[in-house]
């Protein structure tokens, strides 16, 4: 069974209520969580990333390890900390974010990269991809991933207050869409990136130009939707929880089951057929409402 390689930040969130007291935590970020859900799958996933030496980056490394991901390609730098998001819930319950994170200086980012053999899936994205600390070293091994015919899909979302100003990123942007084999994205990633929150109209006028292939997930709607070429295959979100972290993470995790499944290559996601997009739709809509079956209510609306 070919591997899954997932690079992305590592961060620990943690929500406090209105009254200041927590209400729990939880490793954040997407691809963390996909790579957590499809390692607990049985399928056999490489965490490459880095966290601090410190007590908020074991965390994150044994909530992985825990979770059956392998973890030797993490570079636990010791000048700095891990990242940490403070959740603060108002009284209209609005989560607000407070991000705290240290890394160390410009050459600090010091992963040493997995083996990419052909066919392999790689999940790679957030602010994590567009950072010029880490973009130089990434950007080189994305490029060799490509090389090897591996299938990289991409996830162009990040926090909003992580990068103020989109066009500073825009290009790094626009450079890794045209990487993915795949993209995936929530209406909230289209809004912040693009401007605009109506998939169609985003594929058609963005990036389908840059990637043939995506999978997008509206919250509101209630809807998840393959976009490739011309055609369009949508299925319904099935009960109450879609636009939390875990849900999407699971949705994420069901596109990378899919892909396995599939034994899908790089070509079939070039010209994608139906059958193809039903089933990818069908297993993200399965694993993600599995993995939102156990959230509790303090994370249900955690980006």
């Amino acid at each position: 069974m070919k591997k899954i390689i997932c690079i992305g930040e590592c961060s620990l969130n943690i929500i406090l209520g209105a009254d200041g007291v927590p209400q729990g935590s939880m490793p954040g970020g997407r691809i963390v969580n996909a790579a957590a859900i499809l390692a607990r799958a049985g399928l056999p996933v490489v965490m490459a990333s880095e966290a601090a030496a410190d007590s908020v980056g074991q965390i994150v490394v044994d909530f992985l390890s825990r979770a059956g991901a392998d973890v030797a390609y993490f570079d636990r730098f010791t000048e700095g900390r891990t990242p940490l998001n403070v959740f603060t819930a108002g009284r209209e319950g609005i989560l607000r974010l407070n991000r705290y994170e240290q890394y160390p200086p410009q050459d600090g980012f010091d992963i040493v990269w997995p083996r990419v053999d052909e066919g392999d899936i790689v999940v790679f994205g957030g602010y994590y991809a567009i950072d010029a600390r880490v973009r130089p070293r990434l950007t080189k091994f994305l490029d060799h991933a490509s090389e090897m015919k591996a299938v990289l899909v991409y996830l162009p979302g990040f926090l909003p207050e992580q990068e103020s100003r989109i066009t500073r990123v825009m290009p790094a942007l626009l450079e890794n869409l045209e990487l993915a084999d795949i993209v995936i994205t929530r209406n909230d990633d289209l809004r912040l990136i693009f401007g605009v929150d109506e998939d169609a109209a985003c594929y058609r006028n963005h990036i389908g130009f840059y990637c043939r292939s995506l999978v997008n997930v509206d919250a509101a709607c209630r809807r998840i939707s393959y976009f490739g070429g011309k055609e369009m295959t949508s299925a319904e979100i099935p009960g109450e929880v879609c636009g939390s972290l875990i849900w999407n993470a699971g949705a994420l995790a069901g596109v990378v089951e899919a892909l396995v499944a599939a034994d899908a290559g790089r070509e079939i996601l070039d010209e994608p057929q139906a059958g193809v997009r039903e089933d990818i739709l069908r297993h993200a809509v399965e694993a993600a409402s599995d993995a939102a079956a156990s959230l509790s209510a303090p994370w249900q609306q955690c980006p």
